[in-house]
C-alpha cells in the first residue's frame, strides 16, 4: 500500500498551499530540506514510494520534488519509467540531494532531474537552488494563468462575432475587444474595396486621440498584407526605436513618433486579402508572445469569415427587400390593369349583347357569327383577366376567408354548371354518389374555382362520345385524415414529357396548342395555388390518347 507519511506541519485549510514531496532517507539530508523547504513557505510531504509519490501529486498541489541519492538509487528502472510517464512528474522540477555520494545520472535522467546539490547538505546552497526554482516555476504558472486569460478573452470577442451579421458591429467588436484583451493603446481595422466585404474603416484607443494615426497608403498596405498572409504569419515590432529595425517602417510612418511596439495582422479569406488589423502602443517596448500572436491570428481569421458571411447575409436581404418590393409593385400594377382593362370590356360585351338581342335592328345571319366570334374572345379576355388577378392575389399570400365547406353540395353545384356545356358536346360527365355531408374547412370561393377549372378541363379536352367520371372518398394519411376527389377523362391525354411543366403559368401542352383549343395556361397553376394553400396536394396521371386522371386531396373537417 502507497504510504504517505504526516507533513511536518499541519495542513493548512487555505486551498492555496502548495506542498512539497521530499522522498529522503538520509536523516540529515532530511532535516536540512525540511528546513529550507518550510522556509521557503511550502508544506512538505515526505514519501517512501513511488506509490505514495503519485498519491501524493494527484492529491496535493505540488511545485516541488527532493530526493536523496538513497531512495534514488534503490528504485528499480521500471519505477523510474513509470515515474517518468506520470503527467504530475513530467513537468515537476525535482532537486537531487547527493550527500556526498556519486552522482546516478542515468537514474537522473530517467527521473528528469536537472537540478541537484553536490556532496554534504549545505541549507544555504538547498535554500538558493529551491528559490530558483521555485521562481522559475511560480513565472511559469503566471504565464500559464495570463494565456488561460488570454483564451478566455478571444473566446469571447469570437463569441460576439457570431451573435452578428452587422460588418460594422463586428467591426467595433474586434478592435474594442482586441485593444482591451492585449493592452494595446490603439487598434486600428480597415478593408480594402471589392465584392466580398464591405469597405470598413474602425478605431479603438486607450490613450492616443484617432487622429493622431494616419491611415497606411492602400498599395503598400495591400503589398504588406499579401506577403503576410502568404508566410501565414503577422508583422511583430517590439520597439520601433530599435536602430535594427526596418519591418516596422510603414507603420511608423502612419503613427505619431511616440509609437514603441505593434501587431500587424492580416485579414484575409481563402485567397483574398481583405484587409488588415493593427494594434498599436505607446508605453514602451513589448515582448509578443507566441501563444498573443496565435490568438491575434485566430480572431482574425474569424472576424474575416465573418465579414464575408455577414456581407453574404446583408447583400441577400438587400435582394429579398427589393424583390418584395418589385412584387408589391406587380401586384399593384396588375390589380390596376385589371380594373383598366375590365371597364371597356364590360362596355363591349354590354353593347355586343345589345346588339345580338336586336335592340339595335335585325342583324344578318352573317354578321351574328361574326359577332359570336368577338362574343366568344371577349369572354376569353374576361377570362383571363380574371387568371391575372388570381395569380397576382395568390403571389402576395392573401389570406383565406376559412369556413366549413360541405364538399358534396360544391361538387354537385359545380358538375351541374357544367353539364350543359358537357352535353352539347355529347360528353357525360358523371358525378358518382356520395354521402353527406364532406366536411372541410376552406374557402368556399377558392374550392369552387379549383374544381370549376379541373371539371372545365376535362369537357374541354374530352372529344364528343366521351366520358368523365368524378369520385371522391375518404384515405387516412399520416397527417391525418383526407378527402380525395379524382376527375377522369376519356380525353386527348398529355404528352408523358410534358406532365411535370403543366404547373407551369402560361405553359400549355403541345396537342392542345396544336388541335387550337382555348385557354390561358395559368387554370393549372391556380389549381396547384390554391390547393397547396389548403394543405392539400394535387397530382396528374395521363397517357396520350388515352385520357388524363386529376387527383386532389384536401384534409377533411377534424
Amino acid at each position: 500500500m502507497p504510504r504517505v507519511l504526516q507533513p511536518l506541519q499541519p495542513t493548512p485549510g487555505d486551498a492555496s498551499a502548495q506542498f512539497a514531496v521530499v522522498a529522503v532517507r538520509t536523516g540529515d539530508l532530511r532535516a536540512a530540506a525540511d528546513t529550507v523547504l518550510r522556509d521557503a513557505g511550502l508544506l512538505t510531504l515526505h514519501v517512501e514510494d513511488e506509490s505514495a509519490a503519485i498519491q501524493a501529486l494527484q492529491e496535493r498541489d505540488v511545485v516541488l520534488g527532493v530526493v536523496d541519492s538513497v531512495m534514488l538509487g534503490g528504485a528499480r528502472p521500471d519505477q523510474l519509467r513509470r515515474l517518468r510517464q506520470e503527467p504530475s512528474v513530467a513537468g515537476l522540477p525535482i532537486i537531487l540531494l547527493s550527500g556526498g555520494r556519486e552522482l546516478d545520472i542515468e537514474s537522473m535522467i530517467q527521473l528528469g532531474i536537472t537540478d541537484f546539490v553536490a556532496g554534504p547538505a549545505d541549507g544555504t546552497d538547498l535554500a538558493a537552488r529551491v528559490a530558483l526554482v521555485l521562481a522559475g516555476s511560480r513565472a511559469a504558472r503566471r504565464r500559464k494563468v495570463a494565456a488561460a486569460r488570454l483564451r478566455d478573452d478571444t473566446r469571447a470577442i469570437s463569441a460576439a462575432l457570431r451573435g452578428t451579421n452587422d460588418p460594422e458591429r463586428m467591426a467595433a467588436l474586434v478592435v474594442r475587444g482586441l485593444g482591451e484583451t492585449f493592452r494595446g493603446c490603439h487598434v486600428m481595422l480597415e478593408t480594402f474595396p471589392g465584392e466580398r466585404v464591405p469597405e470598413l474603416a474602425a478605431a479603438w484607443d486607450r490613450t492616443l486621440p484617432a487622429n493622431d494615426f494616419r491611415h497606411i497608403p492602400r498599395a503598400e498596405a495591400l503589398q504588406l498584407c499579401s506577403s503576410l498572409w502568404e508566410r501565414e504569419t503577422v508583422l511583430r515590432v517590439e520597439d520601433h526605436h530599435s536602430p535594427d529595425e526596418t519591418d516596422g517602417r510603414i507603420l511608423a510612418e502612419a503613427a505619431p513618433p511616440n509609437l514603441r511596439t505593434s501587431v500587424f495582422a492580416p485579414l484575409a479569406h481563402g485567397e483574398q486579402v481583405l484587409g488588415y488589423i493593427w494594434i498599436a502602443g505607446t508605453t514602451g517596448p513589448r515582448h509578443w508572445s507566441r501563444t498573443e500572436l496565435s490568438l491575434i491570428q485566430h480572431v482574425c481569421g474569424n472576424l474575416a469569415h465573418g465579414l464575408v458571411q455577414g456581407h453574404l447575409i446583408t447583400a441577400q436581404r438587400e435582394v429579398l427587400s427589393r424583390l418584395r418590393e418589385l412584387d408589391q409593385a406587380k401586384t399593384d400594377f396588375v390589380a390596376t390593369v385589371n380594373h383598366e382593362l375590365r371597364t371597356p370590356l364590360t362596355s363591349i360585351t354590354g353593347y355586343l349583347d345589345l346588339i345580338l338581342d336586336g335592340s339595335a335592328g335585325e342583324v344578318p345571319a352573317h354578321m351574328v357569327q361574326m359577332l359570336d366570334i368577338v362574343g366568344r374572345n371577349a369572354a376569353r379576355l374576361n377570362q383571363l383577366i380574371t387568371d391575372l388577378l388570381t395569380i397576382s392575389r395568390s403571389d402576395a399570400h392573401a389570406s383565406l376567408a376559412v369556413e366549413e365547406v360541405d364538399l358534396t353540395g360544391l361538387l354537385e353545384s359545380v358538375a351541374a354548371a357544367l353539364a350543359p356545356a358537357a352535353a352539347s358536346n355529347d360528353i357525360a360527365l358523371r358525378l358518382a354518389p356520395m354521402k353527406a355531408p364532406l366536411l372541410v374547412d376552406g374557402d368556399q370561393a377558392q374550392l369552387e374555382q379549383v374544381f370549376t377549372n379541373l371539371f372545365s378541363n376535362a369537357v374541354k379536352f374530352t372529344p364528343p362520345g366521351g366520358t368523365v367520371d368524378v369520385v371522391v372518398d375518404d384515405v387516412k394519411t399520416e397527417s391525418g385524415p383526407q378527402l380525395r376527389v379524382k376527375i377522369s377523362d376519356t380525353g386527348i391525354g398529355i404528352p408523358e414529357g410534358e406532365v411535370p411543366k403543366l404547373f407551369r403559368r402560361f405553359f400549355r401542352a403541345s396537342n392542345a396548342t396544336a388541335a387550337a383549343i382555348p385557354g390561358t395556361g395559368l387554370g393549372l397553376a391556380i389549381v396547384q395555388d390554391i390547393v397547396l394553400q389548403h394543405g392539400g396536394e394535387l397530382d396528374i396521371d395521363s397517357v396520350m390518347g388515352r385520357g388524363t386522371t386529376v387527383t386532389v386531396q384536401i384534409p377533411s373537417q377534424r
